[in-house]
C-alpha cells in the first residue's frame, strides 16, 4: 500500500470522490434465476459470475467499464466548482511592497518607474542560490537580524548543520556565529541583543540525517505560521529538506502556494551543482517568484578585466536578480565581502556602461542612537570666558 505524501493542504478540505454504494462482489443488476434446461442462460450466468469475481479482485465491483463512462448520464456532483468571477473582486492594481532588511539585496529590485523598490519584494517566496562559501548563510543571518530590529517575528529553518551544540565541543556553532554577526549589525552587545530579541525568533531544526522528514517540516512550518503568527521565514536550505533531491521544485511550489494563502515572506537558500545551475535546474527559477543568484565570472581578457576593475584570469563574484512581481536590475553586479563580518555589499568597481538607479550607492545609516550634542548655553558661556 503506497504511503501518502505530506501536504500543506488539510485532509478535511480535500474533495472526496463519490464512491459506489454497491457492495464489492455484488452484480449491478438482479438477474432472474436461470431456467432448467436452458444452456444459453446458464452460460450467461456463468460469464456474469466470472466478471463479478474479477471486478471484486480489482476493487471495481459495481462500477461501469471505463469505455462506457462517457456515454452514461452525469451524476450529481458533491464538490463545488472552484471558479473565480473577476466582477466579484474588489481590489485591483497593487503596488509591490518592500522589506528593507538587506543593504545589497534590497538594491536589486526596482519599481515600475525604474527607481529602487527599497527592499526585497514582500509576500513572496524568494530563492537565493549560489556556490558554497560565497556568503548565503551569513546574509540570511543579517536579514534575520535586521528584520528583528524592525520589530518583526522571524523563524529560521536549519537543515544543513546543527544550530546549537549541546555539548562543549569547542566549535563556533551557528548560534554563536549568529550572535556575533547580530551584535556587529545592531551595534549592541550580545547580552543587550539577547535581552531584547530572543523572544521574537524561533529555530526549526530539520536535519534529515537526524530522522527529520518533509512531513516534519510541514508540521513545524504550519505551527510557526498559524499558531505563532510569524510572517518572515528563512530556510537554509531547501536541498536538505529532501535528501533525494528529486522533489525540490515540487516542494518549493507547494511551499509558495501555502505562503500566498498566509501572507508569508520566505527566503529559501539553495546550493548549485557543478553545472552552475541550482538543484532543480532552471525550473527552480521559474517556480520562485523572485530569484537572487550568485556566480563567479572569469576575466578572459585584459580588456574585460579592466572594465570590472580586476586582473586577467581573476575570478570575481557577482550577483543577479529576477522577479515576476516587480522590476530588477538588467545587469549583474560585482560584489565584495566586508573583511570583519564577511557581509555582502556591492563593489564600487563596476563597468561604466552600467547605469545604476538613484541612491544605489547611498550608504545605509547604522541603526544606532545619535551622539548627544552639547547644550548651546554651555557653548555660549565658554566663548564669553575665552574673550575675557
Amino acid at each position: 500500500m503506497s504511503k501518502k505524501k505530506a501536504s500543506f493542504v488539510d485532509d478535511s478540505t480535500t474533495p472526496k470522490r463519490v464512491q459506489s454504494k454497491v457492495p464489492p462482489g455484488k452484480p449491478t443488476k438482479t438477474e432472474p434465476p436461470p431456467q432448467a434446461g436452458a444452456p444459453a442462460d446458464q452460460m450467461v450466468m456463468m460469464m456474469q459470475m466470472m466478471q463479478n469475481m474479477m471486478s471484486g479482485m480489482m476493487g471495481t465491483a459495481g462500477q461501469q467499464w471505463s469505455s462506457a463512462v462517457p456515454f452514461q448520464p452525469e451524476q450529481p456532483e458533491e464538490v463545488s466548482h472552484e471558479v473565480v468571477f473577476p466582477e466579484t473582486l474588489e481590489r485591483g492594481i497593487v503596488a509591490q511592497e518592500a522589506l528593507d532588511i538587506h543593504p545589497l539585496y534590497g538594491k536589486l529590485f526596482l519599481k515600475m518607474d525604474g527607481g529602487l523598490l527599497g527592499g526585497i519584494p514582500k509576500g513572496c517566496t524568494i530563492t537565493i542560490t549560489g556556490p558554497p562559501y560565497i556568503g548565503k548563510t551569513r546574509s540570511a543571518m543579517e536579514m534575520m537580524t535586521r528584520a528583528l530590529m524592525k520589530g518583526m517575528k522571524v523563524a529560521y529553518v536549519v537543515a544543513e548543520e546543527g544550530f546549537y551544540d549541546e555539548t562543549d565541543s569547542g566549535r563556533n556553532d551557528l548560534f554563536s556565529r549568529f550572535l556575533e554577526l547580530a551584535s556587529a549589525v545592531s551595534g549592541v552587545t550580545e547580552k543587550q541583543f539577547r535581552s531584547k530579541y530572543d523572544k521574537n525568533y524561533v529555530i526549526i531544526p530539520n536535519q534529515y540525517h537526524l530522522g527529520k522528514t518533509w512531513a516534519d517540516f510541514i508540521r513545524d512550518y504550519r505551527y510557526v505560521v498559524e499558531e505563532l503568527g510569524i510572517k518572515f521565514i528563512l530556510i537554509d536550505s531547501i536541498n536538505m529538506l529532501d535528501p533525494s533531491k528529486l522533489n525540490t521544485v515540487e516542494n518549493l511550489n507547494a511551499l509558495k502556494t501555502y505562503n500566498h494563502s498566509k501572507g508569508v515572506t520566505a527566503v529559501v537558500l539553495g546550493q548549485i551543482k557543478d553545472t552552475g545551475l541550482p538543484q532543480g535546474g532552471e525550473a527552480l527559477f521559474h517556480t520562485s517568484e523572485v530569484s537572487i543568484h550568485f556566480f563567479t565570472r572569469s576575466m578572459g581578457s585584459n580588456e574585460e578585466a579592466a572594465k570590472w576593475g580586476a586582473k586577467y584570469r581573476d575570478q570575481i563574484p557577482m550577483i543577479t536578480a529576477r522577479s515576476k512581481v516587480c522590476g530588477s536590475l538588467s545587469f549583474p553586479v560585482k560584489i565584495l565581502q566586508e573583511p570583519e563580518q564577511g557581509l555582502l555589499r556591492p563593489d564600487p568597481a563596476q563597468p561604466p556602461e552600467h547605469e545604476f538607479p538613484a541612491n544605489f550607492w547611498k550608504q545605509d545609516e547604522p541603526d544606532k542612537k545619535p551622539a548627544t550634542k552639547k547644550a548651546p548655553a554651555k557653548k555660549a558661556s565658554a566663548k564669553k570666558s575665552k574673550k575675557s
